[in-house]
């Protein structure tokens, strides 16, 4: 019986396939970091640290707030705002901005306003570019007077 005895891999072999498992690699590596320099950098706010050393801040104006009742709602297309004061009474002479969001997407944020329709009502009709949810940021000044509040809608 004869043993076969495999031929020994030569020099040059080695040396290519070692060549060859490197530049795979290497060709992987930069694959990743050309996407991870090319997408989305997960910021989603400008000047990030500075804010967050104000969010103290922020919750202390957000404490010293007037006790508002109010209510926000969108149906077909129409945003509508009912306002009222630690009274209950309405608000009449408040000048209202809308700050439209797009919390997943970049890009289609937009600013309205509000017009006044009667007993604390405001309204606006929303042409919003794309379906899916969007957040509003309502901010009401009135009588050195301001309030604020925040509603998610969803858009057909």
């Amino acid at each position: 019986m004869t043993d076969q005895i495999s031929p020994k891999p030569f020099g040059r072999q080695v040396f290519a396939l070692f060549i060859l498992f490197f530049g795979v690699i290497i060709i992987a590596n930069t694959i990743f970091i050309y996407i991870a320099v090319h997408s989305h950098t997960g910021v989603i706010t400008d000047n990030p640290y500075e804010k967050g050393l104000k969010y103290n801040e922020t919750l202390q104006k957000a404490k010293e707030q007037p006790k508002m009742f109010d209510t926000v709602s969108f149906e077909d297309g129409t945003l509508k705002w009912i306002l009222l004061d630690q009274d209950n009474m309405p608000v009449e002479n408040a000048v209202i901005n809308v700050t439209l969001i797009r919390p997943i997407q970049d890009g289609y944020d937009f600013e309205t306003t509000m017009n006044y329709v009667s007993n604390g009502i405001y309204t606006t009709t929303l042409d919003l570019p794309l379906s899916g949810q969007w957040e509003a940021h309502l901010r009401a000044q009135w009588d050195n007077t301001q309030y604020q509040t925040t509603y998610r809608l969803q858009a057909n």
